[in-house]
């Protein structure tokens, strides 16, 4: 044994003789559990994840509807709103998880 475990156990002993015992609470566990930081609900979370993965696909399959199964030789305000429209939820599903990013910092 070293002198260094012998200290370590003295001051092991002299910790254990000076302690202070406390006296029971029935509180003290209502008190302590109020201050602990609240558990995140990551069904919001996994919810989102979900949203947004569909949003993809729906967007996806509206470009794909747009691009393929569509005569590109006319051109009418109909179709012009729709690749507006695609443009726009396109651009905010590629810029959301962006903003999230920098918002966290």
């Amino acid at each position: 044994m070293s002198n260094h475990d012998k200290k370590d156990n003295e001051l092991g002993k002299l910790l254990k003789q000076e302690t202070y015992d406390a006296e029971p609470n029935q509180w003290f566990t209502h008190r302590v559990l109020h201050k602990l930081p609240v558990k995140k609900n990551n069904a919001a979370l996994h919810a989102a994840w979900f949203f947004y993965i569909a949003a993809m696909v729906m967007c996806l399959g509206c470009w794909v509807w747009l691009l393929y199964f569509n005569d590109p030789t006319v051109i009418t305000v109909r179709r012009l709103l729709y690749y507006c429209v695609a443009a726009i939820v396109t651009g905010i599903l590629v810029l959301s998880p962006i903003v999230v990013m920098f918002r966290r910092e």
